[in-house]
């Protein structure tokens, strides 16, 4: 402890500073790099309004100030993607006006449903959805670049995919944002992502008496295309 003492001293006087340093590891569940270390990232909210989510965790409210959403960005990786049982032949795009209370939009073929939040829009916005065809479960929301001002939640419905029948998988299910889109997606198979997005996924128990997959929900903050991604 005397040594101790003299060393701290030293290093002191000598205009030294230790610090503890928290490694990130090297690798995250996907194929082929590493990510950054997670990130919190934020949009505003209008003075005078507040956000609430009550379905998940990843959501944080700040009255009057912001609405944070905890996300994690990817350099250069590649994750697999959620697949449909059934492709869908063509994409299927459905446009719905929604303004400051809030409202749903479906696309039920592909299984989705957005909702979106009383106050996360200012103004009447006509929204368009569209499932992007083949068995990638991928999506395009617009207008590009839209942000929100509180939660809007993408809903799938993981009985039509290929997963619903491997409720092991609920834990590494994940929601990935595509800034360019199908561009983003190789093969249908694989998909760049800049940000991943904590999911919540239901289990349900069917008639056979077995656990399935019942529905994966996470949070946006801006528009452009959204994927699920698998382990």
């Amino acid at each position: 402890m005397f040594r101790t003492a003299i060393l701290r001293s030293l290093l002191t006087g000598l205009g030294i500073a230790v610090v503890a340093v928290a490694c990130t590891p090297e690798s995250v569940s996907g194929p082929h790099a590493s990510p950054s270390a997670a990130v919190v990232t934020a949009v505003p909210i209008v003075p005078g309004t507040s956000a609430n989510t009550g379905l998940l965790g990843a959501v944080l409210t700040a009255p009057n100030t912001l609405i944070q959403t905890t996300t994690q960005t990817i350099s250069g990786l590649l994750y697999p993607v959620v697949q449909r049982k059934v492709a869908l032949a063509q994409p299927i795009s459905v446009t719905r006006v929604v303004g400051s209370d809030g409202g749903t939009i479906e696309i039920k073929p592909a299984g989705l449903t957005i909702t979106f939040a009383r106050g996360a829009l200012l103004t009447f916005t006509a929204i368009t959805v569209t499932a992007d065809a083949g068995n990638a479960v991928s999506y395009e929301f617009g207008p590009h670049g839209m942000q929100f001002y509180a939660p809007v939640l993408i809903r799938q419905d993981m009985s039509l995919t290929t997963l619903a029948d491997s409720p092991n998988s609920a834990p590494g299910i994940q929601g990935g944002y595509t800034p360019n889109g199908l561009g983003d997606i190789v093969d249908g198979l694989l998909a760049r992502v800049s940000e991943l997005f904590k999911a919540t996924t239901t289990i349900v128990i069917g008639q056979d008496g077995k656990a399935h997959l019942g529905t994966s929900t996470f949070t946006i903050k801006h528009f452009s295309g959204y994927i699920l991604i698998s382990p």
